[in-house]
């Protein structure tokens, strides 16, 4: 369960910006059910959390940085260039101080019964700083690494408290390098307390942008596999009112041309990154059949047809490519994160989708929800705590500032659309009309009205 996350120089954040979704404490029992109950003395969980603002002022490079986050900690040491640079360094860019500078990461999350806090600063060459702490009663660090230290800290032996422990952390500092973390290499070498931590990290976090959109297409089209899963993601359709009755679910071959250039392209990866890729099986043969749906609609006098997948409309493979990862999340209890909500559901949609990650009932297992939208109908305190809303904007130097709605302590029953299109809360883009007429009016004065001349 995410509690809280932190980013700084990352893209268009450059300094410090936080990231929570612990529950603000209110007088009022301010929408209980959107809450999660935690294990944890007074700490409540909030479901979800969406970020609202202008164009380009950051809300995608939140998710970004907690993409880029789950990223490193699950291919640092597996799968990047021993003495490569580190490819998720992506700096801000708009001061010379923050190209060189280091970037930041660091979440706090729960587990079951326990409380982390992980972080770690890098730049383009080397990890600099590494550190997991417990902090389920009181900060309790379990390593800390600093490139300034010859070797990883545990202190107060928290961890490693037996000479075999010991042992078997010294064998994993060994075969970490300057561009790996440690969590990353200690769970690869299976150990028993950080590998979990490390599962927990990179596996519980699924991240959707509408530009891998046909992946994810064919991964909800695989899950039609499976009958319990297929008649799901109906249900979801047939509630979106899309026409369709009914789902086929078939396998095509792959063409023979498309295979042969498969192999190709598996060939040259292996050539290129063989760190990456020689240790990994990719046989062409596996990918010789691919998911194939077919859509069964009600036409003209009832009668049944039956139209391949390609053929429904861009919003319905839209809508399609989000029910496999939404249904994923709800089932194992993970983060799901979502960009441009409204790149592929309608409204109504939308706020379908929130009430579901809302609803205990609907959403048992806490299944965190975090998306960035630019509709402002989802903008309701009917539907939305306080604390679950989060703008973006940025400063004259081009910098993101990430705040929460309940720093203005709007009143539970404003209206927070019209206040955030109005300006009320920031994060709304200043249109200069004036400018852009100066450059689309034509030179010439404009014909008031057309003048048809009789010709006969």
């Amino acid at each position: 369960m995410l509690l809280k996350f932190r980013c700084t120089n990352f893209r268009s954040i450059r300094e410090r910006q936080e990231l929570s979704l612990i529950a603000v404490k209110t007088r009022s029992d301010e929408k209980e059910e959107n809450l999660i109950a935690t294990p944890f003395s007074d700490l409540r969980m909030l479901r979800c959390a969406g970020i609202w603002g202008p164009n380009a002022s950051g809300k995608s490079n939140v998710l970004d940085a907690l993409a880029a986050f789950r990223r490193i900690v699950s291919a640092s040491w597996r799968s990047w260039k021993p003495t490569g640079p580190i490819p998720e360094f992506d700096p801000f860019l708009l001061d010379e101080a923050s190209r060189e500078s280091r970037t930041e990461f660091e979440l706090t999350f729960s587990t079951t019964d326990k409380i982390y806090r992980y972080g770690f600063s890098f730049d383009q060459k080397i990890f600099h700083e590494e550190k997991l702490v417990d902090t389920t009663a009181k900060d309790r660090i379990l390593f800390h690494r600093s490139s300034e230290l010859p070797h990883v800290k545990y202190p107060s032996r928290n961890l490693g408290k037996t000479s075999a422990d010991r042992r078997r952390l010294e064998s994993i500092e060994q075969e970490v390098r300057p561009n790996s973390l440690f969590l990353s290499a200690a769970a690869q070498k299976a150990h028993p307390v950080l590998a979990p931590i490390y599962a927990n990290l990179s596996e519980n976090f699924r991240t959707m942008h509408w530009e891998n959109m046909p992946g994810r297409e064919s991964y909800t089209a695989e899950k039609c596999s499976d009958e319990n899963y297929r008649e799901k993601i109906l249900s979801f359709l047939r509630f979106a009112d899309a026409g369709i009755n009914d789902i086929e679910f078939s396998r095509k071959s792959i063409p023979e041309d498309e295979r042969k250039t498969l192999d190709v392209v598996v060939a040259a990866l292996k050539e290129a990154e063989p760190e990456k890729y020689s240790a990994i099986s990719l046989d062409v043969t596996e990918f010789s059949t691919a998911p194939q749906l077919r859509m069964v609609h009600t036409g003209a006098g009832g009668r049944r047809y039956v139209l391949d997948e390609s053929k429904e409309s861009d919003g319905t493979k839209a809508y399609l490519s989000a029910i496999g990862p939404v249904l994923d999340a709800l089932r194992d209890g993970s983060v799901l994160l979502i960009d441009e909500l409204e790149a592929s559901l309608h409204p109504l949609l939308a706020r379908e989708l929130l009430r579901i990650f809302n609803s205990p009932r609907l959403n048992p297992k806490g299944a965190q929800f975090i998306f960035t939208t630019h509709n402002s109908n989802l903008l309701d305190l009917d539907l939305l705590r306080r604390d679950q809303i989060w703008f973006t904007q940025k400063n004259e130097e081009g910098a993101t500032h990430l705040f929460r709605m309940s720093e203005f302590q709007p009143r539970t029953n404003q209206n927070i659309e019209a206040g955030y299109l109005g300006g009320r809360f920031g994060a709304t883009p200043f249109l200069d009309a004036q400018l852009l007429e100066r450059q689309i009016a034509p030179e010439q004065p404009i014909q008031a009205s057309l003048e048809f001349t009789n010709r006969n």
